[in-house]
């Protein structure tokens, strides 16, 4: 087995893309009431879902990673009957484990998950190996 990682760089247009290929997905599953994304990548593919799929209410969930612990430093008050989740990829499965505690009735859905977690997450775009590192946009060096 390999200890090297594979860079998979994603553009903006892709992002895009791949975030209305889920909300066609998500049509198929049932009408959902509002969105709970995860701060903050999740917050870009859940305002084109929302849009996609005529979703007007939408809330965030936010949480800080210390020492492979999740930390919620913002909670939502939305019922998780007819809530959809949105995130931009399941990596570790620490933050998809600790939202689907807090709505465990939830539908969870993210364009990008690593296939040792797929069993966390109901809908997904691309599913990809452990040893792949996303490079999103908008974690792109600005400067």
């Amino acid at each position: 087995m390999s200890n090297q990682t594979t860079k998979f760089p994603i553009t903006w247009e892709q992002v895009h893309r791949d975030a209305l290929r889920l909300a066609e997905k998500l049509k198929q599953v049932q009408q959902f009431d509002a969105i709970l994304t995860v701060c903050r990548g999740g917050l870009v593919p859940a305002a084109l879902v929302a849009r996609a799929l005529d979703i007007h209410v939408i809330d965030t969930l936010c949480f800080i990673t210390k020492d492979n612990q999740e930390e919620l430093i913002k909670h939502s008050a939305l019922p998780d009957k007819n809530l959809l989740i949105i995130d931009d990829i399941v990596n570790t499965g620490h933050t998809a484990k600790a939202v689907r505690t807090l709505f465990p009735n939830a539908h969870y859905a993210s364009i990008y998950v690593k296939d040792d977690y797929k069993d966390l997450v109901d809908t997904w775009i691309t599913d990809v190996k452990q040893d792949t590192w996303f490079i999103f946009p908008w974690e792109h060096d600005l400067k």
